[in-house]
């Protein structure tokens, strides 16, 4: 083990903490957002998802670093970005890139105009959907999701070109496109490229669009690389947000780029039940729940293998010495770190070995089921 995880551990060992916990690492953060915009060449040119962090303290590093684009997947997200950002007196641009029930749109209408420096938009997932949505989502800036392969949401660009030269679209004014290609990966270029240009093809017949999103964290780099992306007479943005904290899912992208992990979870060994396994207090309500194994893997300590999660453990082979002893804490570096975080609701911060204190995950978890309404149990 090198000798600043060592001492991270020792520190946090000292300090009582409490595991499983998330530690997030601000300093290596902080240098993951600008290894991202350097390699951009530009922060307008990133829209990060906030599902990822889903906390204010790393929000205000990407609003310090220059970002004024966000993308967001719930209304606690969105309205994270827009405290945050309204706190440090700046104006961003905001999307929120999920499906809404149309009985939601008047709460996100409402939530905008608290904020009037910032923009809002909504995603529409196919002509039906935005058919179905009440006036006041007139207020907030349209935007249409592109199907480019996923078949996840959105709609295929000929089902979107054939509603822009429909009457339903007549004074709708469409802002941005979404095209999430997060089928693909570090090495489908081509596939990527494919897709790319049947999105500019939508994209050249909406006058006066203004940006075109595309690509999550596996498959930006060819977005960057493609022509017609790169040359429009709009914005094209990447929403790439994993790398500001990055994970093992994203090594390869987070190599290219020079991006560290920056978010673990502590854990404890708490048994040694053979000689050759030990367990720690980590499962799956701790770390990557979406991931079969291996969820994670330990810092500074290659010969352990981690197996299946339960909910409350989890068991790792030894395959070759070290072995931390029994109560010590060890990092683990999650497969998937937004997922990971959503389990937490607070989380450590540290500058390297150095404990700086605690913090809220503002947007974690779920909201409440029956938001409008007190029902007796």
């Amino acid at each position: 083990m090198d000798p600043a995880t060592a001492a991270l551990c020792d520190a946090l060992q000292q300090h009582g903490c409490v595991t499983p916990a998330l530690v997030i690492d601000v300093e290596r953060a902080a240098a993951n957002i600008a290894a991202m915009i350097r390699w951009l060449g530009d922060a307008a040119r990133w829209r990060p998802h906030v599902k990822t962090v889903k906390q204010s303290r790393i929000v205000a590093l990407l609003l310090d670093a220059g970002v004024r684009s966000f993308k967001c997947a719930t209304l606690p997200e969105l309205a994270l970005v827009l405290r945050t950002a309204t706190q440090a007196d700046i104006g961003v641009d905001v999307v929120l890139a999920h499906p809404l029930p149309p009985a939601r749109v008047p709460e996100l209408v409402a939530l905008a105009r608290r904020f009037p420096s910032a923009r809002v938009g909504l995603v529409a997932d196919a002509p039906d959907a935005l058919a179905a949505w009440p006036a006041e989502a007139d207020a907030l800036a349209l935007w249409l999701d592109v199907d480019l392969g996923m078949h996840r949401t959105g709609c295929a660009p000929a089902v979107w070109s054939a509603w822009l030269r429909s009457a339903a679209a007549a004074g709708r004014r469409v802002v941005g496109l979404q095209g999430y290609e997060g089928h693909l990966g570090w090495d489908d270029r081509a596939a990527a490229h494919a897709a790319y240009d049947a999105l500019c093809g939508l994209a050249r017949e909406i006058d006066g669009l203004q940006v075109v999103l595309t690509s999550g964290s596996h498959g930006f780099a060819h977005a960057r690389a493609h022509a017609g992306l790169r040359e429009g007479p709009w914005q094209h943005q990447i929403g790439a947000g994993t790398l500001v904290l990055s994970d093992l899912a994203s090594a390869r992208p987070a190599a290219a780029l020079g991006v560290v992990p920056a978010a673990f979870v502590a854990a404890r060994v708490i048994a040694a039940p053979q000689a050759d396994r030990i367990t720690l207090d980590a499962g799956s309500k701790a770390i990557t729940p979406d991931r079969g194994p291996p969820s994670c893997a330990v810092l500074g300590y290659p010969g352990l293998q981690p197996q299946r999660a339960s909910e409350e453990h989890l068991p790792l082979v030894v395959s070759a010495p070290p072995v931390p002893p029994r109560d010590a804490i060890v990092l683990l570096v999650p497969d998937h770190v937004c997922t990971t975080v959503n389990l937490h609701r607070e989380a450590i911060y540290v500058a390297g070995a150095r404990i700086l204190g605690t913090g809220a995950i503002e947007a974690a978890g779920r909201e409440p089921p029956l938001p409008h309404a007190r029902v007796p149990a």
